[in-house]
């Protein structure tokens, strides 16, 4: 939204609602077009769905999108459409309308890892059904688009060619102290199933032989909709929980290093982006890190692959602050260079503003 009103438009917004969920506004000058999600139609669109070759999540977004999108459309000059795939079952026809096509990230090949790496056998089942009905989507989205974007190179890379990639970026504030207790911090949406793993995995697998090493150190773990056995750790081995967290770059900043053992998903990893800004050193997987990499320049996180690797490299960063405040340094200084979000607004505005030049 910031980018649309940058380049100069005025917006409405279509989006699906469930029951009593609340419609936010991010400004007092757009529209807002509600499409209720009715849950109750769930068994019949998934048939559809199963049936046509659509992509079974998509019944999830079962909804009159066509009707509303035609009328929040009218004299509009742009359109733009955020996770397309997920909907196209379910928009119909869209608007004759420059197309801007927002994958966000490869939805295709999250699928995909979860088909090889999900430790749950019903969810790897259900990926490998999923993964080419996504990729279908995501070619089908493509069709007759001016523009086509995503969050990071490597997700551009497995969607349909042309598409460019458009960091999301964080908004950067004073840096955080140089000098910080020994505390780690993993973050992010903790219901998500990559992030609920990764959390699982560190305080099961990785925490306890940190805390050997250093009975002094905490784990901060944040984020929205902790499940009960995240928040059950809360009080535990030096482990403190929070769900939801008020202010990210505050909580940030109280970690000396963050810990990113996530091993599947796509799109851009905002938690490195975040932990780069609020001037921690990082530990990361490879994955993560190549996602977080821009411009042909490495994202500035030790990369740690076992358990072992990842409790090893916590622990030299938690024995030695030096080391931490100068690495930290150093991503905080990428993250000036290459995950501004101003910068991220003003390439989506060209982008915006691109997609109409070539209609």
């Amino acid at each position: 939204m910031l980018a649309l009103r940058e380049a100069g438009y005025e917006t409405s917004l279509v989006g699906g609602v469930s029951r009593g969920e609340r419609i936010l506004r991010t400004s007092d000058g757009e529209s807002v077009h509600p499409v209720r999600l009715d849950r109750s139609r769930l068994p019949l669109a998934l048939a559809r769905a199963a049936a046509s070759g659509e992509p079974l999540q998509s019944a999830l977004f079962a909804g009159s999108f066509g009707p509303t999108l035609i009328e929040a459309a009218r004299g509009a000059d742009l359109l733009v459409c955020v996770l397309l795939p997920r909907l196209l079952a379910h928009v119909g026809p869209l608007p004759p309308l420059p197309r801007v096509v927002d994958y966000v990230d490869a939805l295709s090949e999250a699928a995909r890892q979860a088909a090889q790496s999900d430790p749950a056998p019903w969810r790897r089942a259900y990926w490998t059904v999923e993964a080419p009905r996504l990729a279908a989507a995501e070619a089908r989205a493509a069709r007759g688009a001016a523009v086509l974007l995503a969050t990071t190179p490597a997700d551009a890379a497995h969607l349909p060619a042309g598409t460019r990639a458009v960091a999301n970026g964080v908004t950067l504030r004073p840096p955080g102290p140089p000098e910080r207790a020994p505390a780690v911090a993993f973050t992010g949406r903790l219901m998500y199933r990559p992030n609920r793993l990764a959390a699982r995995r560190l305080l099961r697998d990785i925490w306890p032989r940190v805390r050997r090493a250093v009975p002094d150190a905490r784990l901060l773990v944040g984020g929205a909709d902790a499940p009960a056995d995240v928040r059950a750790s809360d009080g535990q081995e030096g482990v403190e929980v929070v769900s939801p967290v008020a202010d990210m770059a505050a909580f940030l900043r109280r970690a000396r290093v963050a810990a990113v053992p996530v091993d599947l998903g796509t799109g851009t990893p905002n938690k490195l982006f975040e932990a780069f800004e609020a001037g921690a050193a990082v530990v990361a997987s490879a994955g993560v890190i190549a996602r977080a990499s821009s411009s042909g320049a490495r994202a500035p996180a030790r990369e740690a692959a076992t358990d072992e690797e990842f409790a090893n490299e916590l622990t030299a960063y938690l024995t030695d602050p030096g080391r931490a405040a100068r690495d930290g340094a150093a991503c905080r200084a990428f993250a000036e260079a290459h995950a501004d979000r101003r910068a991220s607004v003003a390439a989506l505005a060209a982008a915006y503003r691109g997609a109409l030049e070539r209609a």
